[in-house]
C-alpha cells in the first residue's frame, strides 16, 4: 500500500481531502474545519460547527447528525491513510451515544485508523463538546476500493 497522504488545510478548504479525492457535497452542509492529522500515526480531527437546525425535540444535535460527522471523518482518513489509492465503502457503521452533543459552539471529531489491510479499513472515532467529554463513539467497518480519478 502507499504511504499515507498528508491532508493540508489548503485542500481541505478548497473542498479535497487530497488532490484528485473531492468531499462529497454533503461536507459543505457541515462546514467542518480540519483542526490536524497526523498520518504517521492514523488520526484526523476535524471540528464541526452546530446549527440550530441539527436540533432534535431535546434541543441537542441529532443523533443521524452526529453519525453522519463520525463518518464523514473516518472516510477521510482512510483515504489519506492509503495515499489516495483507496476510498472506504462502508460496510458496517456502529455509533453509541453517551451524552447529548450541544447546539452551539463547535464539536470535535477525532477519528483513529485501528487497521488497515489490502481490502479492508476498520477506523473509530469519538465525536466530543467544546469541553472535550465524549458524547458519541462509533467503530466503522469498510471494504477498500479503488479511488476514481475526478
Amino acid at each position: 500500500m502507499t504511504a499515507p497522504i498528508q491532508i493540508t488545510h489548503e485542500a481541505w478548504a478548497a473542498g479535497f481531502v487530497i488532490p484528485g479525492f473531492k468531499h462529497p457535497p454533503v461536507k459543505a452542509l457541515w462546514g467542518a474545519k480540519l483542526e490536524s492529522q497526523d498520518p504517521a500515526v492514523g488520526i484526523l480531527r476535524p471540528k464541526f460547527p452546530t446549527r440550530p437546525d441539527y436540533a432534535n425535540p431535546a434541543g441537542m444535535v441529532m443523533g443521524g447528525i452526529v453519525t453522519a460527522m463520525l463518518g464523514d471523518t473516518m472516510g477521510p482518513l482512510v483515504a489519506a491513510a492509503t495515499g489516495g489509492t483507496k476510498f472506504p465503502v462502508s460496510t458496517d457503521l456502529h455509533t453509541q451515544f453517551f451524552e447529548g452533543a450541544p447546539i452551539g459552539g463547535m464539536l470535535t471529531v477525532e477519528a483513529r485508523t485501528v487497521r488497515l489491510s489490502r481490502s479492508i479499513a476498520f477506523t473509530s472515532a469519538v465525536l466530543m463538546n467544546g469541553k472535550e467529554e465524549v458524547c458519541a463513539k462509533a467503530v466503522h467497518t469498510a471494504m477498500l476500493m479503488d479511488t476514481p480519478k475526478t
